[in-house]
């Protein structure tokens, strides 16, 4: 089963410090005031986690043993990934769940396995035992490299000239943390033409 302690430092190097950007709608808590996010988690989910609107110092204060927590409880366990016989699908799986949520995640997954992998899932962004037991049925490299590439085209789809880079290649650093998945030449070579084919389509 996939760990979440193998996940930690790539969602630390992914995410990084403290920041508010005010062109980020997550910065902003409840009230309308830019309060930023750090580590990752933004004004709007630690609001959540507290129970109140968070303040710039509120936001400031959260450490990265905090930030863990935060995602091992909100995402890896609710999104079932310490379930998913997979660290490579698990970790991109949760990955797409922080950064554009988890009912989002969970429909893309959906989507996913039931355009290539014939699943017959009912989508509708919610992780139960069907999606979870399709995900680990399904081949690991073509099932990884095809969520990935998923995600890629639902960035694309949002024409956001301010993050568009940055969501690219969060998912770009976990396709090369995993790129020899399944390993040898020949493995890379159906990569390639699988990835060639995937991206003529684009996800609903």
């Amino acid at each position: 089963m996939a760990e979440f302690d193998k996940y930690k430092s790539s969602i630390l190097e992914i995410e990084g410090g403290y920041q508010n950007n005010p062109h980020d709608p997550g910065n902003y808590n409840s009230r309308g005031e830019l309060v930023g996010t750090n580590h990752g988690i933004s004004a709007k989910l630690y609001e959540k986690v507290i129970g109140r609107p968070p303040t710039v110092a509120d936001m400031k204060s959260i450490t990265k043993e905090r930030a863990l927590s935060i995602f091992y409880n909100w995402f890896w366990v609710p999104m079932m990934a310490n379930k998913i016989d997979s660290q490579a699908i698990a970790e991109t799986f949760v990955d797409h769940g922080i950064n554009a949520g988890i009912p989002r995640a969970v429909r893309l997954m959906q989507h996913v396995l039931n355009d290539y992998f014939y699943a017959g899932l009912k989508v509708d962004g919610r992780m139960g035992p069907k999606t979870l037991a399709a995900v680990n049925a399904s081949p690991e490299r073509e099932l990884f490299d095809a969520y990935n590439t998923a995600r890629i085209d639902y960035y694309e789809s949002l024409n956001n000239a301010h993050f568009e880079h940055g969501w690219k290649n969060r998912v770009y650093r976990l396709w090369h943390k995993y790129r020899y998945l399944g390993g040898g030449m020949a493995g890379l070579i159906l990569l390639a033409g699988l990835i060639f084919i995937l991206r003529k389509y684009a996800f609903p």
